[in-house]
């Protein structure tokens, strides 16, 4: 299976634990070999690709709790090509996560972030924080860390887990939810205006890894975009734009200092 994959054993026996975790009942015979019981791999043919991705989100949002809609996401999954299947697992994974966060929001406890992924501190470390509210489509979480004693924003997708404690929430009084800035930063004292040029290259880059700016990007001419809008924490635009300095042009009430 390794060598099909193209990946190493370790990698393997996590794809083969993350199956489980998210419903598949995985067997192995005496010739240690894996399969999936039949019976999951049926598939339903009657609905069109829209039906099937709104299918998916309504169950994907009931989550983990409920064995029967895990499985229907299965079937429906089964539908399409191995790249969808793929994705279906890791949007089950996220779904967990996000189960277990509203829990901790609607019961006021207290959650850990564990080896979450900062793209500010460019560190993976375990967050206590106090879970307050999502953003659209789920894509964050605005919550109350503690440590630091700040209202931030964490995307879900760099969340490694989410461990829901048992320990109530004290800092209600100091929560706050704002709408966070194309780069998922929420506001404080700061604020940054940017006015950019970018090229195709920059413009594909600029919103593979940061998907929230794509809707304030326009296009100027085939090959030319301007992003403009206001920011709460200058870094992530600056190391985007030190690797990509011929791509960008400065344009004017662009108040970032970028070009160090």
């Amino acid at each position: 299976m390794a060598d099909f994959l193209e990946s190493s054993s370790r990698t393997v026996y996590r794809y083969l634990e993350l199956l489980e975790s998210v419903g598949f009942n995985i067997e192995v015979d005496k010739f240690k070999k894996y399969s999936i019981q039949d019976n999951q791999l049926i598939a339903p043919s009657n609905f069109n690709t829209e039906e099937l991705s709104f299918l998916k989100e309504l169950l994907l949002s009931i989550g983990r709790e409920n064995n029967l809609s895990q499985s229907i996401i299965h079937k429906l999954s089964l539908n399409t090509d191995i790249e969808l299947i793929n994705h279906e697992i890791y949007n089950a994974k996220l779904a967990n996560l996000i189960s277990l966060i509203n829990e901790g929001i609607n019961h006021n406890k207290k959650i850990i972030i564990k080896q979450y992924q900062s793209i500010n501190s460019q560190k993976v470390s375990d967050r206590w924080v106090e879970p307050i509210k999502f953003t659209a489509n789920y894509r964050s979480l605005c919550a109350f860390e503690i440590e630091k004693q700040q209202n931030k924003f964490f995307n879900i997708e760099r969340m490694g887990d989410v461990i829901l404690t048992e320990e109530e929430q004290v800092h209600e009084h100091l929560h706050q939810f704002s709408k966070p800035d194309a780069f998922g930063f929420s506001k404080n004292t700061d604020t940054y205006k940017v006015n950019l040029e970018l090229n195709l290259k920059a413009m594909l880059l600029l919103t593979e890894e940061y998907p929230l700016t794509k809707a304030l990007i326009h296009k100027k001419d085939k090959n030319t975009f301007l992003f403009s809008t206001e920011i709460y924490n200058p870094k992530p635009l600056q190391r985007f734009y030190q690797g990509l300095k011929d791509d960008i042009k400065i344009l004017e009430n662009n108040s970032i200092t970028l070009d160090k």
